[in-house]
């Protein structure tokens, strides 16, 4: 049996050459409390620090203005529940329908306690009308809350330009980093963001380690800490440091700043091949703009067919593909996605939708297969649903 050819990247990328060294140097080598002052603590808060240096380094912020998390998820809490808990009574924040649901799920439960939430709606392409965005700051909201990079289609959000529109209203923006972080440029030095969640596992670091940029400089934003307990990171998130994620998050730092961004021309002359390869299998509609959508997404849905059993036959067939539906949130929930759907896909094309994400190792010679795999794959359903 063959290796699954692994097209998830987007869910979770393999740990870059570097990561696993750095984790295990600071299990071995500096196994003290970062935050104790002897000599092995002191040892244990150069891991961190040097962690902090290569990860501010890569977007352009200052080592202080990173607060360690266990990853995005919890970034996007801490910046949503922490400016609704510092407002107080008539909170009010801007977000978008196809955000990942760390800020759709955290949101719906800030409306039942009274805060005011605003939703943008997108184009059949996955973007928003910047007018709707100015006519919703219009109504004065303490935060506007949008990805970078979609989790599921890759459509980019044009941050410099929504950022530059929030900071002229007075509105402090949070962004959703986690898929762009390492594959597209981002500089909060002169990009005037407030708060931005960030996460390593999608970009060749460890799983349980994320980070929130807390902007120190103008435009600044109040946060009410949600984890307390010790007033570690300055009071905004308690408990002790985890140095070997740490360490790993900043060696693919590190890993990304010498070669991830040069590298996203290849991965999107990949997904146009690998989208010419697919598209004779008829019935494929593409989801977000290929100028548009970060290099290594390509989402798909599949007319006439099941998603779930499309997905289960490239799971399991020769040779399988490491593919999803979209969002893994999601797909634990059992949902289709909402992110299509609110692309204007109906729920069935929704529940029949294909994300692609690609990555290291991957070849002209693996989308091939990939392609050719996939092509089979449909035409097999197909025929099994004709001869039923």
């Amino acid at each position: 049996m063959s290796e699954p050819i692994y097209l998830d990247h987007a869910a979770t990328t393999p740990l870059a050459p570097g990561v696993a060294k750095a984790m295990y140097d600071a299990l071995t080598d500096a196994p003290g409390n970062p935050s104790s002052q002897h000599r092995a603590g002191r040892r244990a808060r150069a891991r961190v620090d040097e962690a902090a240096a290569a990860l501010a380094g890569l977007i352009g912020a200052q080592p202080r203005e990173l607060v360690w998390t266990s990853g995005a998820t919890e970034s996007s809490n801490l910046a949503l529940r922490g400016v609704a808990g510092f407002v107080g009574e008539g909170a009010r924040i801007v977000s978008v329908v196809t955000e990942h649901p760390a800020t759709r799920d955290t949101l719906a439960a800030l409306a039942k306690k009274g805060v005011t939430v605003d939703w943008l709606t997108v184009d059949e392409h996955g973007a928003i009308d910047l007018d709707d965005l100015a006519a919703a700051l219009a109504e004065g909201p303490d935060l506007v809350s949008i990805m970078q990079v979609n989790n599921e289609t890759g459509v980019i959000h044009d941050i410099p330009a929504i950022a530059e529109q929030c900071a002229s209203a007075g509105v402090a923006l949070h962004v959703d980093a986690a898929q762009s972080l390492g594959r597209l440029a981002i500089d909060v030095a002169t990009t005037p963001i407030a708060l931005m969640s960030l996460s390593a596992h999608k970009m060749g670091g460890p799983k349980g380690i994320g980070a929130l940029y807390v902007r120190r400089r103008a435009p600044r934003v109040g946060l009410a800490a949600q984890i307390v307990g010790g007033g570690q990171q300055r009071g905004l998130r308690a408990g002790t440091l985890p140095t070997h994620q740490i360490a790993g998050f900043g060696a693919a730092a590190r890993y990304a700043a010498r070669g991830s961004l040069p590298a996203q021309a290849g991965w999107a002359r990949l997904r146009e091949r690998l989208w010419r390869a697919i598209e004779p299998a008829g019935g494929l509609i593409r989801n977000g703009r290929a100028e548009n959508t970060a290099a290594p997404f390509l989402s798909v849905s599949v007319a006439g067919l099941h998603g779930a059993a499309l997905i289960a036959g490239l799971g399991e067939g020769e040779p399988a593909l490491a593919v999803s539906a979209g969002a893994a949130c999601s797909a634990a929930k059992g949902e289709s996605s909402h992110v299509v759907r609110a692309m204007g896909r109906s729920p069935r094309e929704a529940a029949a939708t294909v994300r692609f994400s690609l990555g290291p190792g991957l070849d002209d010679a693996a989308v091939d297969v990939a392609a050719q795999r996939f092509v089979d794959e449909v035409a097999r359903l197909r025929a099994l649903a004709a001869a039923a």
